[in-house]
């Protein structure tokens, strides 16, 4: 039945041509708006990403107590049993538990500075995703791997005004004084550290001094006067790597049901994905308020349609046409209106995201006043401002062509339902 009603309602098309054209052409900004917009928060999570990196840390967990839960409930600390349950949670590839010194400071020269030197056990070193700038990633009994902006946190005591020194710690010997501040009479011991090499920026640990946790132990041990105790021991940080970025999300949560809480560049980048989702939704709403006025203009287009061809439908009924051959015959109608303006829409969208990706792509960089409008880098984006997945154009058509069906609907009813009689009196 469609083979033969389908002709009928391409012919009765044609013969309104101008008005075929006039009504697509509100489809067709109604979608062409629906899918730039939504293209365009493609394009800006995409470069929010890729200031973000693609590097090992988006599968790092950082795990600590929970100090959002009940002053009167016993917090569950960082222990050696905690990191024995971590290791058993499914879609961990390793967990990675250290400790912090408890005090000290560094001293290079004339110059004092400070660095957060954590201990890790030398084998899961590899696992941190560190890439270095010189060096070896290896630490041995009192070596240490710098973080690149250590060296930015130093001074010199003995001026007048503080004022910070840089110091190349690779190139500068220097040593760890430390304070014993439970002993009866203070007293202070330095230790020399020879450096292994230097990673790059970018991390969590930029201000920080990683060195073997026995070598971090036993001067906690020597700062504190007690000896640590394997029964009562808690570790001052845990990171916990997910095996893939899309099992991240589902460790945070098996480990939050443990009782700790998360964190971490993966969780940041959740959040941020959703919150583009919900611009999606948002923007999309917008452009839907384009494709919903388009709507009204099929559907008075259709009403008048049936106005001019009353007499039409009454002599299709006289012959044997059934009301429902009728109601399909203005349904296709108002589908292929849907339809073309859907095609040419995803059309111009396709257009314009060329012109537009193009522009900004060959635009200037740095401080140019005709990057103004753009709140980052042009480079961080690789001129895709504009991204439009496949899938986003087949379901603007079809959306499209829903449209023009729902706006045809009534206009089919009140066709499919006239008397034939009443039609064939009609002038």
């Amino acid at each position: 039945m469609i083979g033969e009603l389908l002709p009928l309602a391409l012919g009765n098309l044609a013969r309104a041509r101008g008005r075929l054209i006039m009504t697509a052409g509100g489809v067709l900004v109604g979608t062409a708006a629906v899918v730039l917009l939504i293209a365009l928060t493609f394009g800006l999570q995409r470069s929010a990403e890729k200031s973000i990196g693609e590097n090992a840390s988006l599968t790092e967990i950082d795990v600590y107590p929970n100090w959002g839960r009940e002053m009167n409930e016993n917090l569950p600390q960082l222990t050696v049993e905690a990191v024995r349950q971590f290791w058993q949670v499914p879609g961990v590839e390793v967990v990675i538990p250290m400790v912090n010194l408890q005090g000290g400071e560094l001293l290079a020269g004339d110059y004092t500075g400070w660095g957060n030197i954590m201990g890790i056990d030398p084998a899961l070193l590899p696992y941190l995703g560190l890439e270095l700038t010189e060096g070896t990633l290896s630490l041995g009994p009192g070596q240490g791997l710098l973080g690149p902006r250590v060296g930015d946190n130093f001074f010199d005591p003995s001026s007048e005004e503080w004022e910070p020194v840089q110091v190349d710690l690779m190139n500068t010997p220097f040593e760890v004084r430390l304070f014993q501040y439970n002993s009866p009479t203070p007293s202070e011991r330095k230790v020399e550290l020879e450096l292994t090499g230097t990673f790059r920026e970018g991390t969590s640990f930029d201000y920080a001094i990683l060195m073997p946790v026995r070598d971090v132990m036993a001067w906690n041990e020597w700062i504190t006067g007690q000896e640590a105790d394997p029964e009562t021991f808690v570790y001052d940080r845990v990171v916990v790597r997910a095996t893939s970025r899309e099992t991240s999300q589902d460790v945070s949560e098996a480990i939050r049901d443990l009782g700790y809480a998360t964190g971490g560049i993966g969780d940041y980048l959740n959040a941020l994905n959703n919150f583009f989702a919900t611009m999606r939704v948002m923007l999309g709403g917008v452009g839907a308020v384009a494709l919903l006025v388009a709507a009204f203009g099929v559907a008075n287009t259709m009403t008048m349609a049936i106005l001019e061809r009353t007499k039409e439908i009454g002599l299709m009924k006289a012959i044997g046409a059934t009301d429902r051959d009728v109601l399909t015959v203005f349904l296709i109608e108002a589908g292929l209106v849907g339809l073309a303006g859907g095609l040419a829409g995803v059309g111009l969208s396709l257009f314009l995201q060329n012109v537009i990706n193009q522009a900004v792509q060959n635009a200037p960089q740095g401080d140019s006043p005709a990057l103004i409008f753009l709140p980052f880098d042009t480079s961080q984006i690789g001129g895709s401002l504009i991204v439009i997945p496949a899938e986003l154009t087949v379901l603007a058509v079809v959306l499209a062509t829903l449209v023009g069906v729902g706006a045809g609907f009534y206009p089919a009813l009140r066709a499919a339902h006239l008397p034939p009689v009443t039609a064939l009196k009609q002038e």
